[in-house]
């Protein structure tokens, strides 16, 4: 029997299905090719079908936004691909992150056009909004693919995870992005939901410039 949890604010509704085939959840997937909601989480039988509410996609494009900036400051190549499927029958999971990105692994990925994770590295980072806690397990998902870090928001704050000897472990800074700690995040997550857009940007470029000129100082 499916269960649905939605809390109090409507931060997104999820619904877990149980017993579950491969086959199924691809089927599901070709079905929902074109669509940018809802989005699917496998892991061996069970599914997980969440559809994000406008807070959760305010926050989610915030931190699109800030990665994007941060990147282009620094001159750090990225390539994002937003929610797009990762998948491995070999594992039996599946999912659809809110963000990712490839920073390290970017050369790897940059000319092609269709990715096969039993080649190609996973996004060296994810970035969850998990307001309405997930109903599977998405750390033990996320380490079987070996995705090195992990961004979740709770609802309130950011928190840094990475992937150590097969299990995440807390990090107060990111190892992706060493300027980003959890409370630089999390302080430019509320500044979003408070500024506007053209204030904030303003503000995320003046910050990141100076984090730019600092390592430059370092180097020199």
């Amino acid at each position: 029997m499916a269960s649905v949890l939605t809390p109090p604010e409507i931060a997104e509704t999820r619904v877990r299905v149980p017993n579950v085939s491969w086959a199924t959840y691809e089927h599901l997937l070709a079905d929902l090719a074109d669509c940018s909601a809802p989005r699917l989480t496998y892991d061996r039988g069970e599914l997980e079908i969440m559809g994000p509410s406008l807070k959760h996609e305010k926050i989610n494009r915030a931190i699109q936004t800030l990665v994007t900036i941060l990147a282009e400051e620094m001159k750090i190549v990225i390539v994002s691909l937003g929610s797009m499927t990762f998948k491995r029958e070999d594992i039996e999971g599946g999912f659809e992150p809110d963000s990712c990105f490839y920073v390290q692994n970017e050369i790897r990925i940059r000319d092609k056009e269709q990715l096969d994770l039993m080649v190609d590295p996973p996004p060296d980072l994810v970035f969850e909004v998990d307001i309405a806690h997930s109903t599977i397990d998405k750390q033990s998902l996320f380490a079987r693919f070996g995705i090195p870090e992990v961004w979740r928001y709770d609802g309130s704050k950011i928190h840094i995870l990475c992937l150590a000897a097969g299990s995440y472990i807390a990090s107060e800074r990111s190892l992706i992005f060493p300027p980003f700690t959890a409370g630089v995040l999390t302080d430019f997550i509320d500044d979003h939901l408070k500024l506007t857009s053209v204030e904030w940007m303003a503000r995320i470029r003046e910050w990141s410039r100076q984090q730019a000129s600092d390592v430059s100082q370092v180097i020199q």
